[in-house]
């Protein structure tokens, strides 16, 4: 009865497998409802949610590794976990946009001129330096442990071949025109723009300003519409952060079912050098903050859910309004602080997807085609990947964008397939390099709260607030 096209194209449920993978995934719901009922944290869930998720992904991958009948499941079972992965991201993704307009409006409106300032240009340092840092520790970690391309070469699939080729045509001013929004409602009608919708909201907030000085009782409404208008999408937020759980479960579980354990062992050398340096990278962020009197294991169990969703989600943006709430409610950062740099943070200088990962693309081509490798090509890699870290939005697949960005910028664009291969495990790197992306712009905000002398110290240094309860 499986085998009718009702089961087969319409349910995606034509084998035991699969039957057994929902089975299992509701089994793991319910643990997780069952902890919620008993009191269990929400870190502590998340971490159990991100264990389960991890174990069920490897048993169905072996599953369908090696028992034959059960290869057409493969695909089944990751249209099902998907559904609930996939359509939770969707949910926080929802309510980025209007996440992103309202935090940085009512930043801009309420800043005075000369602190405005100063918070840009200290959000940029941080931002920009800590990427061009990333690159240097990748970089560094290449040539230490003497990885080169072979095994790499391979076919770029022809999505990623059109979307490469649309950036490789683009010259580095016309990258930055493209950015310039041209139609106010289709820059909220995607996720994929982040930077023109900060674009448009300094628009917005300079005439705001200007009119709160010339007409203050016809501009206070709007700004009372705006205000109200944060707190019911902080609401909404609230309630969909709630069942995060139950979607890193299904999100980790898809993510090694879809590419496989095989997959994984294949580029297991680039996979390693990838998380050797965010490891290194994590390390570097906790030496800024003792260098700045703060703690790190403090900051680390500050961030610790936004991080676990960030590597979950792969999206930047989509943790976008978790990152606001870690930084407000744990972190102690202002609020005026904690929006503008975190919500910059998704769109320029993301220290995994725009810094690490495509400085590691770099020397490793450039190895591979015999480019002479010295201090002034590595100045190059460092400098194109810093500055082309701008302006690239957070969401899944962005790491392409500034990889096409970085190979074109040191004139090894033609030469992809020679390390296409890497795109096929794209999904697990992508895992490490957005917690990076979002641990990042979490200690840009932190540090240059610091600065600012606003910083909630005792807040910082208390137990974590319960952020979604």
């Amino acid at each position: 009865m499986l085998e009718l096209p009702f089961f087969t194209n319409f349910l995606k449920i034509s084998n035991p497998l699969t039957i057994a993978g929902l089975f299992t995934l509701a089994v793991s719901f319910f643990i997780l409802f069952r902890l919620k009922k008993g009191g269990a944290s929400f870190p502590l869930r998340l971490m159990v949610a991100l264990l389960l998720g991890l174990i069920l992904g490897t048993i169905f991958d072996l599953l369908v590794q090696n028992f034959t009948p059960y290869i057409a499941s493969k695909n089944e079972i990751g249209i099902w976990f998907s559904l609930f992965g996939t359509g939770f991201v969707k949910l926080i993704g929802l309510i980025a946009v209007p996440v992103v307009f309202l935090s940085i409006i009512d930043v801009l409106i309420n800043l005075q001129g000369g602190n405005l300032k100063k918070l840009s240009a200290k959000t940029l340092f941080m931002l920009l330096g800590t990427t061009a840092i990333a690159a240097i520790v990748a970089i560094s970690v290449v040539e230490f442990l003497n990885i080169d391309a072979s095994g790499f070469a391979g076919e770029v699939d022809s999505g990623r071949v059109n979307k490469m080729k649309i950036i490789s045509s683009s010259s580095f001013p016309q990258f930055f025109l493209d950015i310039v929004p041209n139609n106010i409602l289709s820059v909220a009608s995607t996720n994929n723009s982040i930077i023109s919708v900060v674009i448009v909201t300094v628009m917005i907030a300079s005439a705001v300003r200007i009119l709160k000085q010339k007409e203050p009782e016809i501009i206070a409404p709007f700004i009372t519409f705006l205000t109200s208008a944060k707190y019911v999408i902080n609401s909404v937020l609230m309630n969909v952060l709630k069942l995060m759980p139950y979607g890193v479960v299904a999100l980790v579980a898809a993510t090694i079912v879809k590419n496989g354990i095989n997959a994984i062992i294949t580029m297991i050398g680039f996979i390693v050098a990838l998380y050797i340096a965010i490891l290194l990278m994590l390390i570097i962020y906790a030496i800024i903050l003792l260098l700045n009197g703060l703690s790190p294991i403090k900051f680390y169990k500050n961030a610790l859910v936004a991080m676990i969703f960030a590597f979950s989600s792969r999206s930047s943006l989509g943790t976008l309004p978790l990152t606001l709430q870690t930084l407000e409610k744990n972190m102690g950062v202002s609020k005026q602080t904690g929006d503008f740099v975190s919500t910059l943070g998704t769109t320029i200088g993301m220290n995994g997807c725009a810094g690490v990962f495509p400085a590691i693309l770099g020397i490793l081509l450039a190895k591979a085609v015999g480019v002479e490798i010295d201090f002034g090509f590595y100045t190059l890699l460092v400098m194109v990947v810093t500055l082309g870290s701008i302006g690239i939005a957070g969401v899944p697949g962005t790491a392409t964008v500034a990889a096409t960005v970085t190979l074109n910028g040191i004139g090894l664009g033609n030469y992809m397939n020679n390390i296409a291969a890497v795109f096929g495990v794209d999904p697990i790197l992508d895992m490490g390099r957005t917690m990076l992306n979002v641990t990042g712009a979490m200690l840009s905000a932190t540090i240059v709260d610091k600065s600012e002398g606003r910083l909630d110290i005792a807040k910082y240094n208390s137990k974590n607030e319960k952020i979604t309860e």
